[in-house]
């Protein structure tokens, strides 16, 4: 068994599936060559060859239907392991009418293999298109399946990144990150894989694995926290949501189960979203998120100013709060333009009542602008970077307001502690 993601190694003459079994996987070829066939009155009639590149046995776990023929290895075989539920989760988010089109075709495949496969004399199909992205393809499968393994291993491990009052300069609450732990790659950024997560469906589970460590952490930076009361308010919380977790029927219920076992008050959660969350179903998000807000739960629109659609959303978002994308802040000093579009979002959110956060502070101009003009949170390097938990709470304990004023212009990689 290969560690980096399923695979079968099969010698030649090994059946991999028969005409009328389940469709629970398919199989791409890494190396060898299969054949394809069907049995008529006792005889294999071979309607094709698979070879290195190529896909056997889609057609079951994508139209859930029995199998439409035999396949078995007519050379010994490495074969990459494509186990339904991936395929499903893929084709779920694809348009209904390319979901629709793609039925049509298979269909009229089956039927063109039952045809073949009754025919007299030769029969055959044409060879199939190899995969572009040979690599790609096979990398992807390779980060699904250790995730699979990550999330049962509790590989993950959340980091968090200081939010300050601007104002006051007073630790006020963090941003949860997410990390992966890999055993053999060191620590991953979730850029390498959350895209994989939401792709496949496991971020559902993901985000039910990070309530969980929340509550049984942030009650402990939160006691660190009150060692250190000249210094650090009463904190908050953030946490990135996805929108497969709004369309979640089990997120509203790890969210509450998380509050009531944990003791957080639900007024120190806030739950940050991008605008995309809004695009497969909007109505479902915007239920949840509503669900949410009654529960005392805070809503942060992250990224703000890099949508097309972000002032229309918010008159028919529950939010609490806007997070100022980062470009925007580090643009401000030699950019005219963005510091006006900062100013225009501070007023906008003054008249909806809101909180502002600007991301992405890295100097202290950047930090002297942005409360000169009158944000009421920063979050960035300049403050801090993203820590484990036992550094986290010696952030807490450490704090000292105002401190970061007295450094140079020059960009931090965390604060001193």
């Amino acid at each position: 068994m290969d560690s980096a993601f399923d695979h079968v190694t099969l010698k030649k003459g090994t059946l991999l599936f028969a005409e009328g079994d389940p469709g629970t996987s398919a199989y791409l070829i890494r190396s060898g060559r299969i054949e394809i066939f069907v049995m008529r009155n006792g005889q294999a009639a071979v309607l094709a060859n698979r070879t290195t590149g190529e896909i056997v046995g889609e057609m079951a776990i994508i139209d859930q239907r029995p199998r439409s023929a035999h396949a078995r290895t007519a050379t010994d075989c490495d074969l990459v392991l494509i186990k339904a539920d991936q395929i499903a989760n893929r084709i779920k988010q694809a348009d209904p009418i390319l979901q629709m089109y793609l039925n049509v075709v298979l269909s009229r495949y089956r039927e063109t293999i039952a045809k073949l496969g009754n025919a007299n004399g030769s029969t055959s199909l044409e060879a199939a298109p190899r995969i572009e992205r040979f690599d790609t393809a096979i990398g992807t499968l390779s980060v699904e399946s250790d995730l699979r393994r990550a999330i049962r291993s509790r590989e993950l491990e959340l980091y968090f990144q200081p939010i300050v009052n601007l104002q006051s300069g007073r630790l006020c609450g963090f941003e949860s990150l997410l990390r992966w732990n890999h055993p053999v790659r060191g620590l991953i950024p979730p850029d390498d894989f959350i895209p994989i997560a939401e792709a496949s469906g496991l971020i559902v589970d993901i985000t039910s694995r990070c309530f969980e460590e929340i509550g049984r952490t942030f009650p402990e930076i939160m006691l660190a926290a009150l060692r250190n009361i000249k210094s650090v308010d009463m904190l908050f919380l953030t946490v990135n949501i996805s929108g497969h977790d709004l369309a979640s029927d089990s997120f509203l219920h790890s969210l509450r189960s998380m509050l009531s076992t944990s003791g957080i008050s639900a007024s120190d959660i806030k739950l940050e979203i991008t605008e995309s969350v809004l695009l497969n179903d909007p109505k479902k998000a915007a239920d949840t998120l509503k669900a949410c807000r009654e529960m005392g739960v805070g809503i942060a629109i992250d990224d703000f100013g890099t949508g097309y659609s972000s002032l229309s959303q918010l008159g028919t978002l529950p939010m609490t709060s806007i997070k100022i994308d980062q470009s925007f802040v580090r643009s401000m000093r030699n950019n005219p333009t963005s510091r006006r579009i900062i100013d225009m979002i501070l007023r906008l959110a003054e008249e909806m009542e809101v909180s502002v956060v600007a991301e992405g502070i890295e100097y202290v101009e950047e930090e002297a602008i942005l409360t000169k003009l009158g944000c009421e949170y920063g979050q960035g390097f300049y403050f801090g970077k993203p820590l484990p938990l036992h550094q986290t709470l010696d952030v807490c304990r450490n704090w000292v307001a105002r401190g970061h004023l007295d450094q140079p212009a020059t960009p931090r990689i965390a604060r001193a502690i």
